[in-house]
C-alpha cells in the first residue's frame, strides 16, 4: 500500500514528497534528502527519536482525500484540488 510523507509533516517549508510502497523505502528516501538538501550528518539521520518522528509522520495514500468517503456533514463540500 503506498505511503507518502513530506518535508511539511515535519514542520519544513520545503516542498519534498516522497512516496513508495515500503517503510524502508520511504526512510531511505527521507535520509537522502535530508542529508543533500538539509545538511544533516548521518549521525543525525540515525537516531531513534528521529526514525520514530519519521515514522509517525508517514501517511497511506492509497485512498486519496477526493475520492475517500465523507466522515461527517461538514466533510461532504470538500472540493477537489
Amino acid at each position: 500500500m503506498p505511503m507518502t510523507i513530506t518535508c511539511a509533516d515535519m514542520g519544513y517549508t520545503c516542498g519534498f514528497e516522497i512516496t513508495g510502497d515500503s517503510m524502508d523505502q520511504i526512510l531511505s528516501g527521507i535520509k537522502h534528502h535530508a542529508l543533500e538538501f538539509h545538511g544533516w550528518t548521518k549521525e543525525e539521520l540515525d537516531t531513534p527519536e528521529k526514525l520514530e518522528g519519521w515514522k509517525g509522520a508517514i501517511r497511506q495514500t492509497a485512498r486519496p482525500g477526493v475520492f475517500r468517503t465523507p466522515r461527517d456533514e461538514s466533510d461532504r463540500d470538500v472540493v477537489p484540488h
